[in-house]
C-alpha cells in the first residue's frame, strides 16, 4: 500500500513552537488554536510583541504578551500588516517572527518579512482559522485572496480559474489557470473544498 500522493510545493506546516535562538518575539495572530496559544504561553520568553486581528478566539493569544511585551489590535489584516511592516522597521537583529492564521495572511506577512531582510529561518508559520487559498492566476499575474472553491474568479481579469495544488513560495499563493479556455462558458461544478 502505498503513501498517498502530496505535491513537494505545497507548504510543510509544522509544529509551532519558539525559537530560542531568537532575541525578540513578534507574534502577529489572525486566527485562533486556543491549544497552541495555551502551550505557547506556558514558556513564552520575556517581551513578546504581539499584533492581534479580532476574530473568535483572540483573547487565547493574549497571553503571549504577558511577560512584559506588548499588545497591539490591528481592526482589518491590512492595517495588521501595516503594523508588522512598522515593526520590523524598527526591529533589531535576532528578532523571530510568528505568522498564525489562514494561509492569505501568512503569505502577505512572509512576504514583507522578506522584503524587510528576514530569513526563513526567522519567520515561523501556523496555519489555523480557514483553510482558504490564495490565487495567482498565471493570465493576469494578479493574486486573487481568500478562495474557498476549486472554481473561482480572478480578481484581475475575471476569467475562472482551475486552484491547483501547486504553490509557489515566492508568489505565496497557488496557481490557477483559466477552467473554460477551449470551451468559453462550461464549467464543472464549482465545491466548496476550503472551508
Amino acid at each position: 500500500m502505498s503513501a498517498p500522493y502530496t505535491i513537494k510545493s505545497q507548504p510543510a506546516w509544522t509544529e509551532l513552537g519558539w525559537d530560542t535562538s531568537g532575541r525578540q518575539h513578534l507574534v502577529l495572530a489572525g486566527a485562533a488554536d486556543a491549544a497552541v496559544a495555551a502551550r505557547l504561553a506556558a514558556d513564552a520568553p520575556a517581551g513578546v510583541d504581539l499584533i492581534v486581528i479580532p476574530h473568535d478566539g483572540d483573547e487565547a493569544w493574549l497571553g503571549l504578551a504577558s511577560g512584559g511585551g506588548s499588545i497591539t489590535r490591528a481592526e482589518r489584516p491590512e492595517a495588521a500588516l501595516q503594523i508588522l511592516r512598522d515593526a520590523l522597521a524598527a526591529a533589531r537583529m535576532g528578532t523571530r517572527l510568528y505568522l498564525i492564521g489562514g494561509e492569505s495572511l501568512i503569505w502577505l506577512a512572509a512576504r514583507i518579512a522578506n522584503e524587510a531582510g528576514m530569513g526563513e529561518s526567522e519567520i515561523h508559520r501556523h496555519r489555523c482559522g480557514t483553510l482558504a487559498r490564495p490565487v495567482y492566476c498565471v493570465h493576469c499575474k494578479t493574486i486573487t485572496h481568500a478562495i474557498h472553491t476549486n472554481i473561482a474568479p480572478c480578481g484581475g481579469c475575471g476569467r475562472q480559474l482551475f486552484v491547483r495544488d501547486h504553490f509557489s513560495r515566492r508568489l505565496g499563493a497557488y496557481m490557477g489557470f483559466q477552467i473554460d479556455a477551449e470551451e468559453p462558458g462550461v464549467l464543472p461544478d464549482v465545491e466548496r473544498i476550503y472551508p
